[in-house]
């Protein structure tokens, strides 16, 4: 099997070429640390063709059950397999930390983003379907979509009162090419595929869990970029092969 790096449709951005200059933008702000006390557990399945399994993942979404920060967790047991990425949405600044687990020095990175205006959002049509099923005994309705060679199904909710920020939305293929979605509601599974056969599964495993945690950046050697860039562009983990 030949062994290849997995884009691993999660709200992280991939490191831009200006973050490797390690300049230290001005009016770049973030906090000394950040503190959450609700969590979402997500899978990822990324599925070859013939439906051969290639590789799994979990994360971890933390957020604030009285604030608007949020965390997303690449959660991993290898040695600079880890990523991390808050956004801070009072300072409009996205934290990312690479290269962590094992006992490996994380690289950070802060980065300013701005948010679309309503005309710049971009949503996904999807269809609506006839089929339910209940996830995690929550009843949700099968949506499909179609867009160029990607297609898929997603499930949806009306009963989660939850911005898809903290779901898999954010983290699958489209998202990235697309801001929100034609319809309300939580997402609480998806998949993405393509003409090739390719699949990737993406699920809730555990919704609005009280897990308290904090992430401590202060003395950290935090590189800053230049530019602002979209708040939806934070959305692609690179998942190294083992």
């Amino acid at each position: 099997m030949k062994k290849s790096v997995i884009l691993f449709l999660m709200m992280f951005a991939v490191i831009p070429t200006y973050v490797q200059l390690q300049l230290k933008a001005p009016g770049v702000k973030w906090d000394e640390s950040y503190s959450f006390d609700k969590c979402n557990v997500c899978k990822i399945e990324f599925y070859a063709k013939n439906d051969e399994l290639m590789r799994t993942g979990q994360y971890k979404i933390y957020y604030q059950s009285t604030g608007e920060n949020f965390d997303v967790k690449l959660v991993t047991d290898g040695r600079g397999n880890g990523t991390e990425t808050v956004l801070d949405k009072k300072n409009e600044v996205a934290i990312q930390i690479f290269g962590t687990g094992g006992g490996a020095k994380p690289y950070y990175n802060a980065g300013g983003f701005k948010y679309p205006t309503e005309t710049e959002l971009k949503k996904l049509e999807v269809v609506p379907t006839t089929e339910t099923k209940e996830i995690m005994g929550i009843k949700c309705k099968k949506y499909t979509y179609t867009y160029k060679k990607i297609f898929g199904e997603i499930w949806i909710t009306d009963q989660i009162n939850l911005s898809n920020d903290l779901g898999v939305f954010r983290a699958c293929k489209m998202a990235a090419l697309h801001n929100t979605l034609s319809v309300p509601g939580f997402v609480m599974e998806m998949t993405t595929e393509d003409a090739k056969g390719g699949k990737t599964l993406m699920k809730t495993v555990s919704l609005q869990n009280a897990e308290k945690y904090t992430l401590e950046l202060k003395g950290v050697e935090m590189n800053t970029a230049i530019n602002k860039v979209n708040y939806y562009t934070f959305q692609v983990i690179i998942l190294k092969p083992n």
